[in-house]
């Protein structure tokens, strides 16, 4: 079992008969998403930092971070495409200044949902890491 933490930036490899610590690993800061592909016994955490961390399980008791992928800065939502073995992340890009799709400036404390500053419409990316 995975538990990714954001403070430290650190995966917990947990046995999960027992709940003990296996080992611990550096990953990127701000994570928020995570999985597991059973496919290729690889677990993977993105961050905010515009990280994708790979972990490999050598074996129940073997982990390592096989790869740290660059991606986007506040790219941390991700999922697997287990079909094609494939990990999307995604993140947005804020509009241009003076474009349509720009939101009005944010008031001094104006906060949009869930405590971002400003809010609205923007580009949308979606990162495919494959092999």
């Amino acid at each position: 079992m995975f538990a990714f933490c954001h403070e430290p930036a650190v995966a917990v490899v947990l046995n999960s008969g027992d709940g003990k610590i296996i080992t611990t690993l550096p990953i990127g800061k701000g994570v928020d998403g995570g999985g597991f592909n059973p496919a290729t016994m690889e677990a993977f955490s993105s961050q905010g930092d515009g990280t994708l961390t790979i972990i490999k399980e050598k074996s129940p008791t073997d982990f390592e971070v096989e790869q740290t992928v660059q991606t986007k800065p506040r790219a941390k939502t991700c999922t697997l495409d287990s079909k094609n073995g494939r990990i999307i992340v995604i993140t947005t890009e804020p509009a241009p200044a003076g474009s349509l799709a720009a939101p009005p400036a944010a008031a001094e404390g104006d906060q949009g949902k869930k405590g971002r500053k400003g809010g609205g419409p923007g580009m949308l990316d979606i990162i495919v890491v494959g092999r």
